[in-house]
């Protein structure tokens, strides 16, 4: 019989990596490079709005994960359900990463800029994306 479970725990130690990961370069970014003048101060706005339009090519992600999420919770204990899961942990994997893009964009932008309040905004956009693909935790027992 298949086991749900271990599949749950590996997609919140997943999650949790992620979220950490994508707080964790803006840090040591602003850590390594300090008060940073900017190297291009003239591509701000041209990079934060490419950081915000990114957003939205992260939540297209979100409706396959979804529907994987609905398929492989429908599918219980049943032997077929290992594919199911398979499409549950690839579609999360890519909503995390393209979630983790405006962060990406922000550390851009701080380089570019050395302005600290648009790195700021994409990184806690990038949480807050990221939240979406949070498991639920209820369902592991």
């Amino acid at each position: 019989m298949f086991d749900p479970v271990p599949h749950w725990k590996a997609l919140q130690r997943n999650w949790r990596m992620q979220c950490i990961a994508a707080l964790l370069l803006p840090i040591a970014l602003v850590w390594v490079l300090g008060d940073w003048d900017g190297a291009w101060e003239t591509g701000a706005m041209p990079i934060f709005i490419g950081g915000l339009l990114s957003i939205f090519l992260s939540l297209w992600r979100f409706r396959p994960y979804k529907h994987a999420l609905i398929e492989a919770e429908g599918m219980g204990q049943t032997e077929a359900a290992e594919e199911a899961w398979a499409r549950l942990h690839h579609s999360q994997l890519l909503g995390l990463v393209t979630g983790k893009i405006p962060g990406w964009i922000g550390a851009l932008h701080y380089v570019a800029t050395g302005e600290m309040v648009p790195l700021v905004l994409l990184v806690l956009a990038t949480q807050g994306i990221l939240l979406l693909y949070r498991p639920p935790s209820a369902w592991v027992k």
